[in-house]
């Protein structure tokens, strides 16, 4: 009888777990770009950054995806805007901000802004996901 009530458990456990978006967020411009690998729980949390710019790229998860070595400062998204600081690998000094502003009219949606790189240069952005 203990096995059947655990057994229940379980199961209405997996029928209301929230189901959670997970994706990625691209952004680029004349000459630069950022990948970002996220998931939406309550909160937007980002588990990958990849950062190209010309012919050079950084990564924070530098094993799995090629680049110099990055790390995730923080990120913040509500339903109007997107912010990401991007950190140097030993989490010392916050070297790329991502800024990214979103407008809807009607069903159309665009999301653009700037991205800064500490020693690379400072690129607009355009977010937009394809139709």
């Amino acid at each position: 009888m203990m096995r059947r009530g655990a057994a229940i458990l379980v199961a209405l456990a997996t029928l209301t777990a929230p189901a959670y978006a997970t994706g990625e967020i691209v952004c680029s411009g004349k000459g630069a770009s950022v990948d970002l690998l996220v998931s939406h729980l309550d909160v937007l949390v980002v588990s990958r950054v990849l950062v190209t710019v010309g012919d050079q790229s950084w990564s924070s998860t530098p094993d799995s995806m090629p680049g110099l070595p990055i790390s995730l400062g923080q990120a913040f998204e509500d339903d109007r805007q997107l912010l990401v600081d991007i950190m140097d690998d030993g989490m010392g000094e916050v070297i790329g901000k991502l800024r990214v502003f979103d407008a809807t009219e009607g069903d159309r949606r665009v999301s653009g802004g700037v991205f800064s790189f500490k020693g690379e240069g400072v690129w607009v952005v355009d977010c937009t996901e394809p139709e």
